[in-house]
């Protein structure tokens, strides 16, 4: 159903996360996961941030912040953080969820949940932690029979 007060959304633009240490998680991300392109560096001093927005080759962006007096986060198993309202995660697409869960882990990613199957009996999903606790979900998508 639309209307004209409907906001046309265009699509979903990146995910924020805190960080400890920029260099560090952007070499994470960057090693991992394809971050590769730096589209924007940029500090607020007076507020102590630095931030640098990362994109992979499909185009999905990530913004890390980097800021002082920043606390770390308790790091959940999945299905207790969602006890938490708010956001509390982010999945990233692969076509091997076994073969990315695996190089994930190597990296140094905490192994938080093995791949399995969803409850909709097609897709293949799993959890881990970044170095900064953060939780990102894999997920390969099969099509519908």
């Amino acid at each position: 159903m639309s209307s004209d007060s409907d906001i046309e959304v265009l699509g979903f633009d990146h995910a924020a996360l805190s960080v400890s240490d920029l260099e560090h998680s952007h070499r994470f991300y960057a090693d991992v996961f394809g971050f590769n392109r730096v589209e924007d560096d940029f500090r607020m001093s007076e507020h102590g941030l630095h931030g640098r927005v990362l994109i992979n080759p499909a185009g999905v962006r990530i913004e890390l912040f980097e800021q002082r007096g920043s606390r770390p986060r308790q790091r959940l198993d999945p299905t207790v953080a969602a006890m938490q309202q708010g956001w509390f995660q982010f999945a990233l697409s692969t076509k091997d969820i076994e073969t990315s869960y695996a190089r994930v882990v190597a990296a140094g990613a905490a192994p938080l949940m093995p791949p399995r199957i969803a409850p909709d009996g097609r897709t293949l999903f799993a959890f881990v932690g970044d170095p900064d606790g953060n939780l990102v979900e894999l997920l390969q998508r099969r099509p519908p029979v």
